[in-house]
């Protein structure tokens, strides 16, 4: 964790959060405390916005993390966007590189546009949510904040993914499939045996506790790449160039 997009991590600890922290643990620990702290208030936001736009997205990250860092609501675009985003090394096969940042609102506000479509977005739960990570919008709570939208989304759409069945690690490697390979059924086929009938709001943060591994797509094997990197620009000549169905 010690490299830091801003480039002042030795003074302002990891991604400059406001207490200056710079210890791993210490990070997840206050940072999910923010979280904790601000689900409450995100899902009763999240109730009443309507319709759920680009500003809700930023709006639930600034909510949920302005107590630990002073950006929150704020995107790649506007704070990095000149870095290129990958979990995982450029030179893995496997690695999964997110949404360019001049591409991260319109990424959003088409899987905004796919939820809309609420028998579609039951039917194919996994394009929606896929599309929404592979925006990586942010330079951290990206997992959480999607959720928490993703969660909304759902339940206007009359339903609800039991999250209590699902496994982390199985979920991950599906989402980065999706990521990958979007639109071809990979995280589809992971979610559609937990979809379940519309669950209550009030029930989310119980739910939310029981979730582990939200920020599996943020710390872990996170790096960035400059976009004028002339390799960085050929993956992503050829990242995601299938056609959307």
């Amino acid at each position: 964790m010690t490299f830091d997009p801003f480039g002042d991590f030795a003074t302002e600890g990891y991604l400059r959060n406001s207490l200056q922290l710079k210890d791993p643990v210490e990070v997840k620990e206050s940072e999910h405390l923010a979280f904790e702290a601000s689900i409450e208030e995100v899902l009763a936001y999240l109730a009443k916005k309507r319709p759920i736009d680009y500003k809700a997205v930023l709006k639930t990250h600034e909510i949920l993390f302005s107590g630990f860092y002073p950006w929150a609501g704020k995107d790649r675009n506007v704070l990095v966007p000149h870095l290129a985003v990958f979990k995982g090394s450029q030179d893995d096969p496997h690695h999964t590189p997110f949404e360019r940042p001049e591409l991260i609102k319109r990424s959003i506000e088409y899987a905004l546009e796919l939820a809309a479509n609420k028998k579609r977005f039951r039917d194919r739960p996994g394009e929606v949510m896929g599309q929404l990570a592979s925006a990586h919008p942010f330079l951290d709570g990206n997992g959480r904040t999607i959720l928490l939208v993703y969660m909304e989304l759902c339940y206007r759409g009359k339903f609800a993914i039991d999250w209590s069945k699902t496994n982390k690690d199985a979920y991950l490697r599906a989402l980065s499939d999706e990521i990958r390979d979007p639109f071809r059924g990979h995280l589809d086929s992971y979610l559609k045996p937990y979809v379940v009938d519309i669950s209550s709001r009030e029930d989310w943060p119980e739910v939310i506790g029981g979730i582990k591994g939200l920020d599996g797509l943020d710390k872990e094997g996170i790096i960035y790449a400059n976009l004028d990197n002339p390799e960085i620009q050929r993956l992503y000549k050829t990242y995601r160039t299938q056609p959307i169905e």
